[in-house]
């Protein structure tokens, strides 16, 4: 099952923290978490001002490594979950987050699942043709038109979901 991956994080540097994670599944399940605490002062300007207002905070916000089993226990309702994402920068917040290390390359990672260590594919999307590039930003556009909220991270992966199906749909681009 492909799931749809997007992430907010502390800024664009090595040091970089995962902030919130949304997926989103083919056939539309949800995930969505908040890692805490949030430092601000370790945020970049544009996390600041964008990214922390959109946060909801309550249910969704849970310590890093419960943050790995919250994720864990969501995707094993999937059979061979593969997450999607169009950023190593997510590749790379993700892994840390999950397993402490700091590195952009997709692949196997593994999650400390309830029924034992559960594992799943973590990719990045290849560049799109400019047909389907052009498919994809016309429904980004028109879902951000729907849910202003860009730079919340589930907000963002129903984007990417939308957008990528769109381009499956169209019979000359999927």
């Amino acid at each position: 099952m492909q799931i749809f991956i997007d992430t907010e994080f502390t800024a664009l540097a090595r040091e970089a923290s995962l902030i919130s994670f949304g997926a989103v599944s083919e056939d539309g399940r949800e995930f969505y978490c908040e890692v805490t605490p949030v430092v601000a002062e370790e945020c970049s300007g544009f996390v600041r001002e964008i990214v922390l207002p959109l946060l909801e905070g309550g249910a969704a916000a849970c310590t890093r490594r419960r943050f790995a089993e919250r994720l864990a226990a969501w995707l094993g309702q999937f059979e061979d979950p593969v997450l999607l994402s169009d950023s190593d920068w997510d590749i790379y917040v993700v892994r840390h987050a999950v397993i402490g290390e700091r590195s952009r390359l997709p692949g196997r990672l593994a999650l400390p699942g309830p029924a034992g260590p559960l594992e799943v594919m973590l990719l990045m999307l290849a560049p799109l043709a400019p047909a389907a590039m052009a498919i994809f930003e016309r429904e980004i556009t028109q879902h951000f038109a729907r849910d202003n909220r860009q730079h919340h991270a589930l907000v963002d992966a129903r984007a990417l979901r939308e957008g990528l199906l769109a381009i499956v749909s169209t019979p000359e681009t999927g």
